[in-house]
């Protein structure tokens, strides 16, 4: 059990308010000037600290066993020359060196494994063990694995020989010993934990100076040992230490505040320790007390801010705690000075060895969490709004305005608290974001219309209409989004309300997500997809060899038949639609829709693409659906009357390995699809739904398609393009064979192309990738061509048809996205 004196303050709950009086406080006399100032062990805690430490440490230790991983070579070349350049070391020399650093670890390890039974904390030992057997696992799976993989080092033996010490000791050693420090710190004072860190820097220098085993593998042991003990620390807990009352009591005497009674206080106070004084002279005052756990909370939060949000105003974090606090202070300053009413300054003080107290004059009142929906009048709403008018005026944003930092005094005026996430000279959205937050927050307490009302009295509507693309749960803090899962309703009622008051529409919302699910998708697909086309590139050498071997001179033919092809896309989906499109968008949506097919098998990531393009055009959801399935099937018939064309063209040879499916299976099949259909339409609500909703879609798309087809020029737009498409294809592969001397003509060239497109369309992988090629090779070497003519060439053909696409349509779709065309 830890020995403990004196009186500590309780853990608060999170998160941070200022001056509220404490609700039903535990009194205490405080100690006056004189007073000890230490911190107390009241218990054990899982620390924001030790996140930020676990999180930091696991990343480190992934860049350095990757790239020690990687460049191990390097590595041992170093290793190579420091034996060389150690060569003067004689084998006795050699062998102290390399014994003392044994020594210094062992010593090391016994020294802090005996802390815990001189301190006589049975739970520190505890600590240590796990800390160990961590540090150890982690190092057998990233050093000895992943790093060193278990190979024989004839460098190492040869220095092992020279100083006669097993390396894998002392690297294990050290990992320990890095872990059992990293665990020590928190029981230990400032002093202890600077001679540790001066013994692993000792050690290490030793260790350079006898070179018993990798540098890379020695730095892999540090972090993961550090990583070993912070991550003991986050599962297990670190001990609480929290200032005493003595403490606070002796910085508030300090600052010119001496407190006859000093009692804690049970307020929201997110994270920071606060507390109530009753001064010498009758005066009351609010302290709240902010340690390293405040400032590694803050940092985590502001990392989870950035990483899922954007434009929302969060500047780089503090470069200390101290900075942190003086910034709250300076804002509330400024604040008080401009007129706005939040609670007077009174004093900023370290307290311990790592904390700071702000302390503020206690007003007598009530967060609005803490009130009835009928405490809030018509005229409290109004006071409310003017506060934040004045903070407007003088380009300061609160950043936090929920119900927790607005105090009624007993009066009945509103108070503004807890400054310390705002901002001074702040842009106009953080101002709108201000707004937002009260909207929401006293629309939770009062209803929408009072909000609203009252907002646009004291802020014009101008203002408030201004923050309406911020009304989201994006621009929310957490605990108005928490109040909010049960009135999901309630934003879309303020954004209406807002709207109709101002006389403004509804604008588009704020796209303040930094990762959308749309993006996650994409990456998904995009993996996915990489893993099926890496296969294809596994003999990149020989394919790179055998198209050095091409005559160039058709490259740029190849090349211009490819990007015909998007010519005629863009022709095809223009006759498609009836609505006029802009010529040069619907190209660039073509590139666009190429890169996403490859997303996605049989070109559905296209035709999705196509078909969002076109409703953002103006043209109306199921004709535009319908429009890009005409595309689709104008494409489809092309294809098969060319097939048809360049198969008489050809001869009975080009197709002579292929069979058509027998007529009676076709029949079949049909006839199965035509039972299905039908006993689905047995059931009454099926019937409804088709007639409902099916009915009345078909018939729009069809009057669409109608509407396309009647007119000749859309017509030929239509028709053209498809043929324009295959074509384009069709010649790029006749031109690749040409390029490596290929003798076939275009008719047999081109009978082969449609052929194995056709057989390549029902593969389930993005643009037929692996299909197309083995249909493309097999059917030229059956027509006659070499294989050594037909393997090149098919990939000559792919390259410029699939692979060079890639990188200008995945620019085109970004620039459609940030465009708003999708």
């Amino acid at each position: 059990m830890e020995r403990t004196t004196g009186t500590a303050l309780p853990s608060p709950r999170p998160p941070r308010a200022t001056a509220t009086p404490p609700e039903a406080p535990v009194r205490a006399t405080a100690p006056v000037a004189g007073s000890r100032t230490d911190e107390e062990i009241t218990g054990y805690e899982r620390s924001p600290s030790d996140v930020l430490r676990t999180v930091a440490f696991a990343v480190l230790a992934l860049l350095l066993v990757a790239v020690t991983r990687w460049s191990r070579d390097e590595f041992t070349a170093l290793d190579e020359d420091l034996v060389q350049r150690l060569s003067f070391l004689t084998p006795t020399v050699g062998r102290i060196l390399a014994g003392a650093v044994a020594l210094l670890v062992l010593a090391s390890i016994v020294g802090a494994w005996a802390t815990p039974l001189v301190t006589r904390r049975s739970r520190l030992l505890g600590h240590l063990l796990v800390s160990g057997v961590l540090a150890v696992l982690l190092l057998l799976l990233g050093a000895d694995w992943f790093v060193e993989r278990g190979d024989a080092d004839a460098l190492v033996r040869e220095v092992g020989r020279r100083g006669g010490v097993d390396s894998t000791l002392t690297v294990d050693g050290l990992a320990v010993m890095a872990a059992s420090f990293v665990v020590l710190a928190p029981f230990v004072s400032r002093r202890w934990r600077r001679a540790g860190a001066l013994l692993l820097a000792l050690v290490t220098l030793l260790r350079l100076l006898v070179p018993i085993a990798h540098p890379g593998t020695l730095a892999v042991a540090l972090v993961l040992g550090a990583l070993a003990g912070s991550a003991t620390l986050l599962l297990l807990g670190r001990p609480s230490r929290r200032p005493t009352l003595g403490a606070v009591a002796a910085a508030l005497t300090g600052s010119g505040l001496h407190p006859a009674d000093l009692a804690p206080a049970v307020v929201d106070a997110r994270g920071s320790v606060p507390c109530v004084a009753t001064l010498a002279g009758g005066d009351r005052v609010f302290a709240k007390v902010m340690g390293a756990d405040n400032r590694a909370a803050d940092l985590l939060f502001r990392a989870y801010r950035f990483l899922r949000l954007k434009d929302v105003g969060d500047e780089r974090p503090f470069s200390s705690l101290r900075r942190t606090v003086e910034h709250e202070a300076l804002v509330s300053l400024l604040v008080r000075d401009a007129g706005a009413r939040t609670p007077r300054l009174r004093a900023i003080a370290p307290v311990g060895s790592d904390s700071f107290l702000l302390s503020y004059d206690l007003i007598d009142g009530t967060t609005l969490d803490k009130l009835s929906d009928d405490a809030v009048p018509p005229a409290v709403l109004s006071g409310i709004w003017e506060q934040v008018a004045v903070l407007r005026r003088h380009s300061v944003a609160h950043r936090d305005l929920r119900r927790a930092n607005i105090l009624l005094d007993r009066t009945g005026s509103p108070w503004l608290i807890d400054f310390g996430f705002s901002e001074v000279a702040a842009s106009p959205a953080l101002l709108d974001a201000d707004v937002a937050q009260l909207l929401v927050a006293l629309a939770l307490d009062v209803g929408v219309d009072p909000a609203v009302d009252a907002a646009v009295d004291r802020l014009g509507p101008e203002a408030v209409a201004a923050a309406l693309p911020r009304l989201q749960p994006n621009s929310l803090s957490g605990a108005t989004r928490e109040a909010l899962k049960h009135r999901k309703d309630l934003v879309p009622q303020i954004r209406a309300a807002v709207c109709r008051r101002s006389g403004v529409p509804e604008p588009r919302l704020a796209d303040l997500g930094r990762i959308h699910l749309k993006t996650v998708l994409t990456v998904i697909m995009l993996a996915a997809a990489t893993y099926l086309l890496a296969p294809q590139l596994g003999d990149v050498g020989g394919m790179v060899a055998r198209v050095r071997d091409a005559d160039w001179v058709w490259l740029p033919w190849i090349l211009a038949m490819s990007a015909l092809t998007y010519a005629g896309a863009t022709l095809s989906i223009v006759g498609a639609v009836p609505a006029r499109l802009r010529l040069l968008t619907t190209v660039v949506a073509q590139f666009a829709s190429s890169f996403a097919s490859k997303l996605a098998p049989a070109g559905l990531g296209g035709a999705a693409l196509n078909v969002r393009y076109l409703q953002r055009s103006g043209v109306d959801l199921p004709v535009a659906t319908s429009g890009v399935g005409l595309s689709y099937a104008a494409g489809s018939v092309v294809h098969v009357v060319l097939m048809v064309v360049f198969a008489v063209w050809a001869g009975r040879s080009a197709f002579g390995s292929l069979r058509l499916p027998h007529p009676q299976a076709v029949l079949w099949g049909v006839s199965v699809v035509l039972a299905l259909a039908a006993a689905a339409l047995a059931v009454p609500a099926v019937r409804r739904l088709v007639v409902g909703r099916g009915v009345p879609l078909v018939r729009r798309s069809v009057e669409g398609i109608g509407s396309a087809v009647r007119r000749p020029g859309k017509l030929a737009q239509l028709l053209g393009g498809a043929a324009v498409v295959t074509l384009g294809y069709l010649l790029c592969l006749y031109l690749s064979t040409r390029a490596f001397g290929g003798g076939l003509d275009l008719a047999t060239v081109g009978a082969v192309y449609l052929a194995g497109a056709a057989l390549a369309a029902v593969a389930p992988t993005p643009g037929g990738l692996g299909a197309l090629e083995a249909a493309l090779i097999a059917g030229l070497v059956a027509a006659g061509m070499d294989h050594t003519v037909a393997v090149p060439a098919v990939f000559l053909h792919r390259l410029a048809t699939f692979w060079l696409p890639i990188l200008p349509g995945w620019a085109a779709f970004a620039w459609l996205r940030r465009s708003d065309y999708v």
